[in-house]
C-alpha cells in the first residue's frame, strides 16, 4: 500500500472536514449548513473591498411642496438579491418648502457592497382629507347643514389630495472613510395617480478610487451689484469629457448674496470620475430683462475638487463678468469656465 497517497487523501479529507466544521460555527444557530446549498443570489461579503452602511438621500423640492402631516415621503431600498427594506415617513410629517434642499439619512440594516444596492423607490403617501364640523364651531349642539356647512368646510377645509414636485434626488452610500454615489434622478411630480418613483442605481456604482472627485466646491465674490435672489439666481453645470453633464439648478437657493460678499457653492457629482475627466463649467443666471430685471457683477470664481482620498485641489479659475440676460456679449448670461489643474 502507498502510504504516502494515503496520508495525502488524509490530510484532504482533514482540511475539508475543518473547513465544514468552519462554516457550520460561522451558521451559528441558524441551523446546519448544506454544503451544497445554493442560495439565489449571494451580497458581497463585508471586508471584500470597501461596504457601505447608510444611504444619505439629499432632495431638492421644486415649486410645488410636499405638504407634511399627513401627506409623506416613504423611500424603500431594494438590494441585487431580492431584498428590501422600508423607511416609512422620511420628512417626520414636516413640509418641505418649495426649492428647500432636504437630507434625509437611511441606516441599512445590513452591511453591503455599493454595487448591491440596485434600487430606490419614492412612495408620496398623499391622500384627500375631510374635517368634519364640530357643533362648537356654530355655537350650537345641532348639526350645521346648508350654507352654514359651506362657511365652515372653508374654515375647517376639505383637505385636498397633495401634489409633489421634486427637482433633484442625489443617494449617496456611506461607510467607514465611503462616500460613494449610488443614485440620481431629475425632476419628477407626485400626485395621486402618480404616487411612486422607481429610480436605478448606477451600474457602476462601486468602491471609489483615492484620484476620483466626490464634489466641487465653488466660491463666488460679488462685486459691486448684487445677486438678488428670489426668482433671479444661478445655476451650474459641470462638463464631462465624454460630452455628458451634471446641472445643479439655484445654487445660491433663491438667497440674496450682497455687495462685496464671498459665498460658497456645492455640486456633489452624481459619479465618481478623474479630475481629467472634467471639462469645465458653465454658469448661467435666470434672469427676465426688462426695467425690473437683476444683473450681476461676479468679482471672481473659484472652483475647489475634493477626491475621494480627502484632498483638494484647484481646477477652475475665472475673473469680473457682469451677468444680465442678454445672450450673448460682454454682458451674457451665460459664461463657460475651463478646467485644468491650478497651482
Amino acid at each position: 500500500m502507498n502510504h504516502s497517497l494515503f496520508g495525502k487523501c488524509a490530510l484532504m479529507l482533514g482540511c475539508a472536514a475543518a473547513a465544514a466544521c468552519a462554516a457550520y460555527g460561522q451558521a451559528g444557530q441558524n441551523g446546519p449548513l448544506l454544503l451544497n446549498q445554493q442560495p439565489r443570489t449571494l451580497l458581497h461579503a463585508p471586508g471584500a473591498g470597501c461596504t457601505i452602511q447608510q444611504l444619505n438621500l439629499r432632495i431638492t423640492t421644486g415649486s410645488d411642496d410636499l405638504r407634511g402631516r399627513n401627506d409623506n415621503l416613504d423611500v424603500e431600498v431594494h438590494y441585487a438579491n431580492g431584498d428590501m427594506q422600508t423607511a416609512s415617513n422620511v420628512n417626520k410629517g414636516q413640509g418641505w418648502p418649495n426649492r428647500s434642499v432636504n437630507v434625509v439619512s437611511i441606516p441599512l440594516n445590513h452591511q453591503v457592497a455599493p454595487d448591491q444596492v440596485k434600487q430606490i423607490k419614492l412612495v408620496h403617501s398623499a391622500a384627500s382629507a375631510y374635517n368634519a364640523p364640530s357643533p362648537t364651531a356654530v355655537g350650537s349642539a345641532a348639526t350645521p347643514v346648508g350654507p352654514v356647512v359651506a362657511a365652515i368646510d372653508a374654515v375647517e377645509g376639505i383637505q385636498t389630495e397633495d401634489n409633489w414636485d421634486m427637482a433633484e434626488l442625489q443617494a449617496f452610500g456611506l461607510g467607514n472613510g465611503v462616500d460613494v454615489p449610488i443614485a440620481s434622478f431629475g425632476a419628477h411630480r407626485f400626485t395621486g395617480s402618480n404616487p411612486s418613483l422607481d429610480i436605478n442605481a448606477h451600474p457602476a456604482a462601486g468602491c471609489p478610487t483615492g484620484h476620483q472627485v466626490t464634489r466641487i466646491s465653488f466660491t463666488f465674490k460679488t462685486a459691486d451689484d448684487d445677486l438678488r435672489g428670489g426668482n433671479d439666481n444661478l445655476n451650474i453645470r459641470v462638463l464631462f469629457a465624454d460630452g455628458t453633464s451634471q446641472s445643479e439648478p439655484n445654487v445660491n437657493h433663491n438667497q440674496n448674496w450682497p455687495n462685496g460678499s464671498t459665498k460658497d457653492a456645492e455640486v456633489l457629482l452624481n459619479r465618481l470620475v478623474d479630475m481629467s475627466q472634467i471639462r469645465g463649467f458653465t454658469l448661467e443666471d435666470t434672469f427676465t430683462g426688462g426695467s425690473g430685471g437683476d444683473n450681476w457683477n461676479m468679482a471672481s470664481m473659484q472652483a475647489d475638487a475634493s477626491l475621494a482620498d480627502g484632498t483638494k485641489h484647484t481646477i477652475g479659475k475665472f475673473g469680473f463678468h457682469r451677468f444680465s440676460s442678454d445672450q450673448s456679449g460682454t454682458k451674457a448670461r451665460q459664461i463657460t469656465v475651463p478646467s485644468q489643474p491650478i497651482n
